[in-house]
């Protein structure tokens, strides 16, 4: 582990996330850290388990977004030659984005309410997923503002407070590659710095463009077919047993 991201959500993390593939980083997102060790994080936030953060993250170069940005000081205890950047962006903008995160997040949850009847995946991330946004939002509730704005606060006054400055970047990603890459020792790219997940438009595609996506649909769909399945043969026997009576 060299890189921990502990900027909270909607601070341009998946833009960091690609800005970190791009100069040869191994990044584990939320889909790499969550997906091979799902059990292990519903064990973490159903039953007070610790987080293993040294078999979690042993084979990543960077971690970001959830649940790493909540166990930022874990995995630093772990990996204490970590450089540590805190990604940040203007409170009135940053709420209104997490405002329109958590809106289109309800949205796409009630539009595929029965992936989580139906998808063994999609329970056990729900298991994860909104007691740690509670945890790092105070509240999964998007009219929430005061409580998130005043949990933001928190968040980076204590990664300020706590990590050596020689080892942190407090970053804004409108500042585009120089800061990054002269903090991690890296040439600047050419290229124009990624600009990813505008107006949370991977929730739209979330079914979709995902590892964690493909795999409740292919859930779903084995799940559906299953119960036609069983319909279809009670049915069958029932005209049988209908048609021999008649008989």
């Amino acid at each position: 582990m060299k890189i921990i991201c502990a900027g909270m959500p909607k601070t341009g993390t998946k833009s960091i996330s690609k800005a970190l593939r791009y100069l040869g980083f191994t990044v584990f997102d939320w889909e790499e850290q969550t997906l091979d060790f799902l059990d292990h994080w519903v064990d973490v936030y159903q039953n007070g388990a610790q987080p293993d953060v040294q078999r979690v993250f042993q084979n990543a170069d960077a971690v970001v977004d959830f649940p790493g940005n909540f166990f930022w000081e874990e995995i630093l205890e772990a990996f204490p030659d970590s450089k540590v950047i805190l990604s940040e962006r203007e409170e009135v903008s940053w709420v209104k984005s997490l405002e329109n995160h958590l809106r289109l997040r309800e949205m796409e949850r009630s539009r595929n309410f029965y992936r989580v009847k139906l998808s063994p995946t999609a329970r056990k991330m729900d298991l994860v997923l909104y007691p740690h946004i509670n945890a790092i939002l105070g509240s999964a509730n998007r009219k929430s503002a005061c409580v998130s704005r005043k949990r933001y606060r928190m968040h980076n006054h204590r990664v300020k407070s706590l990590v050596p400055p020689e080892k942190l970047l407090v970053y804004n990603v409108k500042q585009g590659w120089k800061p990054l890459c002269e903090f991690l020792g890296c040439e600047v790219p050419k290229v124009a710095f990624p600009h990813e997940n505008i107006k949370g438009e991977m929730v739209k595609f979330f079914l979709s463009e995902t590892r964690y996506g493909r795999q409740v649909k292919w859930e779903m769909h084995r799940a559906t077919s299953i119960i036609l399945s069983i319909i279809t043969v009670i049915l069958a026997a029932i005209f049988a047993i209908i048609f021999f009576s008649a008989g």
